[in-house]
């Protein structure tokens, strides 16, 4: 734990760099960020070190009055009773954000003024946080992406059954969760006086656990401290046009696509034979699986964190073919029937995840989303895992040997 976090603008890196070797000379622990211009990466750590940090300084200048980080660092510092504000010459008290502005502010040559400050802050007794608070805090503000990480690692796990071998105890877990799943829904909407039919269950019971999961992310972030931009309505804007775009070129290449699978069934003679209009189906169903992969060139055009865009992306792309691709697949295989295999519902329950996932790209904290997501597939691969490991019998080896009757005493 540092006895000074220090919060400035990246074009401030040589005043905070010289504000920094004073307090350390003055025998005092500092933490800055050194590496500013990657801040979104490491926003964990920068959070991490500004709760543990016991004084915290903001240089107030040109450059950090604008910075949505700064005044994010600040008002957490604010909120803990820890804020030392400081400010350059050249920035008057109605040039900084409020309500840092109605603060008494030194100015960051004045180091003596800014020592005392810093000594009376050390001074105060620090506020010690019960073990219990904060498990219980951690869980209140974990619980609903756990739960969203489970449920839906279990949802897409069942949808792999009619791929996977599976063992008695795992194909148990598939019929309890499809009945349960089954009942519940059917429930719910019985309230609305709607009937949905059994396919949907698994789409609707991903949607549902999905949400929970996107929105622990950013409760969590927001509580974190996380979000900063969320607050900026520049940003915010920004976004919604984003995925405005994204969703007019997506509903633009489903169109193209659509009418050039219709075209392609114009051309097949009427005594084609069922086996190759299976094949052209699922050419079709190919062709609207790879028109999913359009939006997200139009996210790594936009959003700065590409890496992270791609990798979520592509979770989601296979979250989707799970759900909707490899039941169809098998499905097909199982009654040779391929009429169905895009059909308007089918393309629909696809439209609503592809929509659904770019909203969550676009709006929630990127790389905390793409963790969890992350311990979704974690969550799946785990669960197949322990199917193939459970067929292997190797709780025989673990027996203890019987005693041989003819074995002398």
């Amino acid at each position: 734990m540092s006895d000074i976090f220090i919060s400035y603008a990246k074009a401030d890196h040589a005043l905070a760099l010289k504000l920094s070797a004073f307090l350390e000379s003055e025998g005092w622990t500092v933490w800055w960020d050194k590496s500013l211009a990657a801040a979104d990466l490491y926003r964990d750590e920068i959070m991490k070190q500004l709760a543990s940090a016991r004084a915290v300084i903001a240089i107030w200048t040109n450059n950090s009055i604008k910075s949505d980080w700064v005044r994010a660092e600040a008002g957490r510092a604010k909120a803990d009773g820890k804020l030392i504000p400081v400010k350059t010459p050249d920035v008057a008290y109605g040039d900084i954000p409020l309500p840092f502005g109605e603060m008494h502010t030194e100015n960051v040559g004045s180091t003596d003024l800014i020592k005392a400050a810093i000594v009376a802050q050390l001074a105060k007794p620090a506020t010690q946080v019960s073990p219990v608070w904060q498990i219980t805090g951690l869980f209140k503000y974990q619980i609903l992406t756990w739960i969203g990480i489970i449920g839906t690692a279990i949802t897409l796990f069942t949808t792999l059954k009619d791929a996977l071998d599976l063992a008695d105890w795992a194909r148990d877990l598939v019929a309890h969760w499809q009945e349960w799943t089954q009942v519940f829904w059917g429930w719910v909407f019985r309230l609305f006086q709607v009937k949905i039919p059994r396919e949907f269950v698994p789409i609707i019971t991903f949607s549902a656990f999905s949400v929970l999961l996107v929105a622990g992310v950013n409760i969590s972030a927001s509580i974190g401290g996380q979000s900063v931009k969320s607050n900026n309505s520049i940003f915010v804007m920004r976004r919604v046009y984003i995925f405005g775009g994204g969703l007019l070129i997506y509903v633009i290449t489903m169109v193209i696509v659509g009418y050039a699978v219709d075209i392609a069934f114009m051309f097949i003679p009427e005594d084609t034979s069922a086996a190759s209009v299976s094949v052209i189906n699922s050419l079709a169903v190919l062709a609207y699986a790879i028109a999913q992969v359009v939006p997200i060139g139009h996210l790594l055009y936009f959003l700065r964190e590409r890496s992270w865009v791609l990798i979520a992306s592509l979770l989601f792309l296979a979250m989707s073919v799970c759900l909707l691709f490899v039941p169809l697949f098998f499905g097909v295989l199982r009654s040779g029937d391929a009429s169905t295999a895009a059909d308007e519902s089918i393309l629909s329950a696809l439209a609503l995840l592809q929509f659904s996932w770019m909203a969550a790209i676009i709006f929630s904290p990127l790389q905390q989303l793409t963790r969890r997501l992350g311990f979704v597939v974690l969550g799946v691969l785990t669960l197949i895992s322990l199917s193939e490991i459970s067929k292997l019998n190797l709780h025989q080896y673990l027996q203890p040997s019987k005693v041989s009757d003819n074995s002398v005493h």
